[in-house]
């Protein structure tokens, strides 16, 4: 058993793949005894007679013409420096050093003298060192220079295989239309821009088409309304004769024109007026003309369309536009978050309960039956233009109690949301309109003539007097400082947040700081 370890520890020892691989059988049983019995007195302590043992192994791995290997210089060296045998080391290493000239593998050969350098520096043997040093490095340049010769021949392969599937592919390619890729891109674009001109050309004929009916229709209301005017005006000279030739009548009767318009500056407010006919629209401009711009429209579509982009202040509407309900246009008005702020008068053709009940499920906020009388009428007006300045104060009153404990509640959800997002970002200095016109999903134009319709105000003016209710109560609480307390309401610099204060309230804030702290 302890035979067959020294023979596995040999194996291990000497690894050596041609040493061991190239001999016969029965040498190598020979040799591998031999070394397990070298290595035993080694390990037993018997140097002399494991440099006995030694000399024979050389002598028979000369006689069998057998190199050595790392592992076996290594053993023999370490039994020659136990015996202090300068010379035998000295001849060992140099035929060690002929064996490795002699190999003709880099590999085998580059270790082998690593090997025989590592010894020669222990024996201090620095010629010989030196020597087996410089082959050393001769044996790595060729080790190095047969790797990257098998680099090149590994990428020339490739390169090979590359070129062959590269002729495999045009050779492919060419039972295909080949266009250059910039040539492919224009002609995309080409038909894309082709594509985009016949739907722009598709959309403005039937635009056109659209514009040549309604001007049609239009033509057509226009001489019903002029042959209506005809008549009744026939009519009306036919009376005015008739009474002129009465003998109990001296004066001379006049007829008013009461279609003359008002002259003078161009009204602010608007009113879109919804209405077919012709003769009405006259009537309803020489009552309204003094105080508004008139807008007009004759179907249901463009009367919401004008009021969805006009945002007027006053709407007057038919309760039958073309044979549709004008109670639908005057409901959807209400309806909507962008207009549901614009009063709302309603033309019917009925008479008490049931006027009032059309009025009623159009939400509209006064009605009249037709014809229209004109005192009643502007009466009717005027008090819808009452009732926005009474809106107007009662906001204000709201804006002066907002930040105070008696706070009174808002019953419009336009004006909630946007008093409670200022109040949210009343210490930004750059917080404007446009950032809450942008959360309400409003243009600024439409928001800030919304606000202006309910309120009275801008939104600037708004936001200011927001800031400065704010100051006032912290002032009195004896929240700060007036420097502080301008930074904490959106003032960039004290000396405005003063001139401001003084100017809304007519109050300094020193002032009002100094008596507070009294």
């Amino acid at each position: 058993m302890y035979r067959f370890t020294c023979y596995c520890i040999c194996i291990l020892i000497l690894g050596g793949p041609f040493a061991l691989q190239a001999q016969p059988g029965a040498v190598q049983d020979t040799l591998t005894n031999k070394i397990a019995l070298l290595v035993q007195l080694s390990q037993s302590g018997s140097y002399e007679q494991a440099e006995v043992e030694a000399e024979s192994l050389r002598a028979f791995m000369k006689q069998h013409q057998m190199p050595l290997t790392p592992k076996t210089i290594t053993l023999l060296s370490s039994v020659y420096r136990a015996n202090q045998d300068d010379r035998s080391a000295t001849r060992m290493l140099a035929d060690a050093e002929l064996s490795a000239r002699k190999d003709p593998n880099y590999t085998t050969k580059a270790t082998l003298l690593k090997t025989i350098v590592e010894e020669c520096k222990k024996w201090d043997l620095p010629d010989q060192a030196l020597t087996c040093q410089q082959l050393l490095t001769v044996a790595q340049d060729s080790i190095d220079a047969r790797e990257r010769r098998n680099t090149a021949a590994g990428m020339r392969a490739q390169l090979d295989s590359m070129v062959a599937m590269r002729r495999l592919d045009v050779s492919e390619q060419s039972r295909f239309i080949r266009m250059e890729r910039e040539r492919a891109w224009l002609l995309g674009a080409a038909i894309a821009l082709l594509f985009i001109v016949l739907l722009i050309a598709y959309f403005r004929s039937n635009e056109r088409w659209q514009k040549i009916l309604e001007r049609k229709e239009l033509e057509w209301d226009v001489m019903r309304s002029n042959i209506q005017y005809d008549a009744e005006m026939q009519q009306n000279a036919a009376v005015v004769e008739a009474v002129q030739s009465t003998p109990a009548v001296s004066a001379v009767v006049s007829v008013p024109d009461q279609y003359t318009m008002y002259q003078g500056p161009k009204p602010e407010a608007i009113a879109l007026l919804i209405e077919p006919n012709r003769q009405v629209v006259l009537y309803l401009k020489s009552l309204l003309s003094d105080r508004f711009q008139i807008e007009t429209a004759n179907t249901f579509t463009e009367g919401l369309q004008l009021a969805s982009d006009l945002m007027p202040d006053l709407i007057v509407c038919d309760a039958l536009l073309s044979g549709k309900t004008g109670i639908e246009v005057a409901r959807q008005i209400k309806l909507s978050e962008r207009t549901n702020h614009i009063p709302v008068v309603l033309l019917t053709d009925k008479f008490g309960n049931e006027g009032k009940l059309d009025a009623l499920r159009a939400g509209a906020d006064a009605w009249f039956t037709r014809p229209v009388i004109d005192d009643e009428f502007d009466a009717s007006v005027q008090r819808l233009l009452d009732a926005r300045k009474a809106k107007h104060e009662q906001f204000n009153r709201f804006l002066q109690l907002y930040f105070t404990e008696n706070r009174i509640q808002i019953e419009e959800p336009f004006l909630a949301n946007t008093v409670q997002m200022i109040e949210q970002n009343l210490a930004d200095p750059d917080f404007m309109a446009d950032d809450i016109a942008r959360k309400m999903q409003l243009t600024k134009t439409h928001y800030v003539k919304k606000l202006k319709v309910l309120t009275g105000k801008e939104p600037v003016q708004l936001i200011r007097e927001m800031r400065l209710e704010k100051a006032k109560i912290l002032l009195e609480k004896r929240a700060g400082t007036p420097q502080v307390i301008s930074e904490l309401v959106g003032f960039s610099s004290p000396g405005t947040f003063a001139l401001a204060f003084k100017e809304y309230f007519g109050e300094n804030t020193l002032l009002l700081y100094a008596q507070t702290i009294r």
